[in-house]
């Protein structure tokens, strides 16, 4: 099981982080740096939907 983060932009799925580790504290810094980046490469319209994928 592990936690992957859609991005969103106007609607549409653009990509899927998954981050290297699934230790909350791990996932929340990665989030936090990611989403810099996201909004300087998409723009202000940037959605994040979390989701769990089962192996």
């Amino acid at each position: 099981m592990k936690i992957v983060f859609d991005v969103f932009v106007d609607g549409k799925v653009k990509e899927t982080l998954q981050p290297s580790s699934q230790r909350l504290k791990e996932i929340h810094d990665f989030i936090k740096a990611e989403s810099s980046g996201l909004i300087k490469k998409y723009g202000r319209n940037v959605y994040l939907n979390r989701r769990v994928v089962y192996n």
